[in-house]
């Protein structure tokens, strides 16, 4: 009785590692096929309030107290999944930052052009050149742009 007991618990385990086994690679293969997540993003709910600059279509900061405008700017992080793989050009500068001020807590702040987003002060390549900067144009500064 002990025996099969054990032997019905290691079988129990090694199934579990399996599992894991297979997950870590699946989670392995969509970070280097879509691109890593910002990691440390602060939830919306958090976030009391947001400024988003765009220096090249208006001179000043905007400043986002709606609760829907920054469950937004929270989203809108998710557009900057990057390379691992790849190394970012330094000589680029961002276009739009992107900053998050919680309650007692340091401010966040995400900037990004169409090819690098800067986070935690790194450079990196973004997945998806271009989906960021034009949600972000559409959502804060349609008004603001030119009309072409």
């Amino acid at each position: 009785m002990v025996q099969k007991k054990n032997n019905y618990l290691k079988s129990i385990i090694r199934f579990l590692i399996q599992i894991g086994v297979v997950a870590a690679l699946l989670m392995g293969f969509s970070i280097f096929h879509g691109g890593m997540y910002l990691i440390g993003v602060p939830k919306a709910e958090k976030v009391q309030y947001v400024t988003v600059s765009y220096p090249e279509v208006t001179d000043g900061e905007k400043k986002i107290t709606d609760w829907e405008q920054i469950r937004l700017a929270v989203q809108l992080t998710g557009f900057l999944r990057y390379s691992l793989l790849e190394e970012a050009d330094r000589g680029e500068s961002p276009m739009i930052t992107i900053t998050y001020y919680r309650e007692n807590q340091p401010a966040i702040t995400v900037s990004a052009n169409r090819n690098t987003v800067w986070w935690k002060g790194k450079s990196h390549v973004i997945r998806d050149p271009d989906m960021f900067v034009n949600l972000a144009e559409g959502i804060f500064f349609l008004e603001d742009l030119p009309e072409s």
